[in-house]
């Protein structure tokens, strides 16, 4: 059971699973039923994240001895051996690519997939020991599972509703790419890791966070007008979810001035991001 626990953190699951979710996500908004190619869409999209970020714990071994939060993890802490984790990653990134080969008979599915995994691995993760900004590849990585589940479902890859979705998720990477930062600049600093702070203060940065959490707000109200219309329910919904987290990050970044509340800031945003996607998929399926 020790060992299961340790390859689970490999893969991490939880994190895969939010993935395969908002790949749910974007097949549900464009074809509002389950079918079989929604369920291979989401095993697909889990088997690459899983993949994915086995590579990432392989690629980042030697850095993660560096960090606090992330020394013990398997590979690190010398509990597995790197091959291992590059035999699964391998397993499971061309699993997840044949899946999404079968998928319709869409040949578009394996090139966005493969797409994935070039940005994340071939690209972000080399490069953010490098540069800050690999935050780029790394944001159009986040943005690649929503697409994927849309074109799954049938959907144009160009329709406005699927890039005002895409560019909804890369509006929410980089505050939280930027919170995690925050919470552990310390120990990039230590590591000599290219970051913001290296070129500006805390303070700064703080502003710059709440600025794109401002803007994915905005961005959040534009996404029910798109689909349902200037008077639906669910645009109320939005509205109020924009509203809170505007609230939320105003207070823990202007007026706590705790840095324990990048945490909880970085949790509410992420939990803004399911709870958009849950509420959608439940008036889509209604």
């Amino acid at each position: 059971m020790k060992k299961l626990g340790l390859y689970a953190g490999l893969i991490k699951i939880p994190l895969s699973l939010m993935i395969s979710f908002s790949a749910i996500f974007g097949y549900i908004i464009f074809k509002n039923n389950f079918d079989m190619a929604l369920f291979l869409t989401a095993a697909a999209i889990f088997s690459l994240a899983c993949g994915g970020a086995c590579l990432n714990n392989f690629q980042d071994r030697h850095i993660d001895r560096l960090f606090s939060r992330t020394r013990h993890r398997a590979l690190p802490s010398g509990k597995l051996p790197p091959a291992r984790a590059l035999i699964l990653s391998t397993a499971l990134i061309i699993l997840g690519t044949a899946i999404l080969s079968f998928i319709n008979d869409n040949p578009i599915l394996p090139i966005l997939g493969a797409t994935a995994i070039l940005l994340y691995n071939g690209i972000y993760t080399p490069l953010k020991s490098r540069t800050v900004l690999s935050i780029i590849p790394g944001a159009l990585c986040g943005m690649m599972p929503p697409l994927i589940g849309w074109s799954a479902a049938g959907g144009d890859l160009f329709s406005l509703k699927i890039v005002s979705i895409m560019v909804l998720f890369g509006l929410w990477q980089l505050p939280h790419f930027w919170l995690i930062l925050l919470k552990n600049c310390p120990e990039y600093s230590r590591a000599s890791m290219p970051n913001m702070l290296q070129g500006l203060n805390r303070f700064q940065l703080e502003k710059i966070v709440f600025i794109w959490i401002v803007n994915f707000s905005v961005m959040l109200l534009f996404i029910p007008i798109l689909f349902w219309g200037s008077n639906s329910a669910i645009g109320w919904i939005f509205t109020v979810t924009a509203l809170v987290l505007i609230v939320v990050a105003f207070f823990n970044i202007f007026l706590s001035r705790d840095q324990n509340t990048y945490h909880p800031l970085f949790k509410f945003l992420n939990g803004t991001v399911f709870f958009i996607m849950l509420i959608t998929i439940f008036e889509r399926l209604s």
